[in-house]
């Protein structure tokens, strides 16, 4: 059976990992002959790309709300026969809500169900009764459920025994839109030292915490530092709380704003490291990390708390360094470590260039929706 109906509520053009994480697997299915459809909110920069898959545009905003989850239902009530007829893969929060409640909506079941877990779902999922019943019958159901690290696995395991068997590990990988062949190096020059951080601006990625570990550095060293934060601003108060630290540092900060493609990957080209210290906060963390990933492909040591799943995206000692969330003495000794180390930046450069190319969407389709 080749057909399979992936219903999102995360896809292009938003920026966030799971939409990246479903647009990529897609574009796998379909590169081994899979006949695939998408079914994601509708926006008008679709049509930007050509696709090699059928997309079938939902009449919603893409949220995890009722109104959302009651438009993807319609949907999935028109098209009951094709459902019947097809592995239908729910790949994020707001589908998965939407099939919990699939009685409500009277919901025609598909021939085989298969679901994607990211990491705080599993916390959200079975923090009450309800939710822990609609849950685990769901799992029951389904044939198959991917993860996207053993942190996870071992997580869900934890909290519910029901789809013990069903379990595999899909991470992520590198995207196939970005070019990450070796660029010029960003070896550090004698008078600058560029410390890169790419996430949203938002307090659980840590983006003050690394100010501060910075800021301890020595004044020798932070005279030659410069720290670059590219991603959209998620909480515009903390942006100011940053902006204003940043102004009495003795080193250059700089807010780049969003940046996509080529100008990503140019960004990349001119940094020494990479730094995201994501944090455990209100039930969310990282559960992987793509850009972990990413800036490896670029020859950038890593350095990140580790937290959720970080350590399977970064390998302690090898790739990069990890220390244990929070420790902020820690956090500036390994920045010291590596600016003063330009034999170790350029090590683990190189092992992060062969551990990022370690993973495989193909592969991935493979382990979840077994061969052709």
């Amino acid at each position: 059976m080749n057909r399979i109906i992936i219903i999102t509520h995360e896809f292009y053009p938003f920026p966030g990992g799971i939409a990246v994480y479903v647009c990529e697997m897609a574009k796998a299915l379909a590169e081994i002959g899979r006949q695939v459809e998408i079914w994601c909110p509708a926006h008008p920069r679709l049509s930007e790309q050509t696709w090699p898959f059928t997309i079938v545009p939902i009449p919603s905003k893409g949220t995890q709300d009722w109104a959302d989850r009651r438009k993807t239902a319609r949907l999935w009530r028109q098209r009951a026969d094709d459902i019947r007829n097809a592995t239908v893969w729910l790949p994020e929060p707001g589908a998965i809500l939407t099939a919990f409640y699939r009685g409500l909506f009277r919901l025609p079941f598909p021939k085989r169900l298969v679901l994607t877990l990211h990491g705080s779902e599993i916390l959200n999922f079975t923090r009450s009764c309800h939710r822990r019943f609609l849950f685990n019958k769901l799992l029951a159901q389904a044939s198959a459920v991917g993860v996207v690290s053993q942190f996870n696995k071992n997580l869900l395991l934890k909290r519910t025994s029901v789809a013990a068997e069903k379990v595999l590990v899909t991470p992520g990988a590198l995207r196939t839109d970005m070019d990450f062949a070796p660029l010029p190096s960003g070896q550090p020059s004698p008078a600058d030292f560029t410390i890169l951080n790419v996430a949203r601006i938002h307090p659980r990625k840590g983006q003050l915490l690394l100010l501060e570990a910075v800021a301890k550095l020595p004044e020798s060293l932070q005279n030659r530092v410069r720290v670059k934060f590219v991603g959209r601003v998620g909480k515009p108060a903390y942006q100011k709380q940053l902006e204003g630290f940043a102004a009495r540092t003795k080193f250059q900060v700089e807010f780049m704003g969003e940046k996509h493609g080529p100008e990503l990957l140019q960004v990349y080209s001119e940094s020494t490291l990479f730094a995201l210290t994501s944090l455990y906060m209100k039930n969310s963390f990282e559960s992987f990390g793509l850009v972990y990933l990413e800036a490896g492909a670029c020859g950038l040591p890593v350095v990140a708390y580790d937290t959720g799943g970080v350590s399977e995206a970064v390998l302690d000692g090898r790739t990069g360094i990890l220390v244990k969330s929070g420790d902020q003495p820690a956090l500036t000794s390994a920045l010291r470590k590596l600016l003063e180390s330009p034999e170790l930046l350029q090590q683990m450069g190189t092992a992060g260039r062969e551990h990022a190319r370690s993973f495989s969407w193909k592969q991935n389709v493979t382990v979840l929706f077994g061969e052709k």
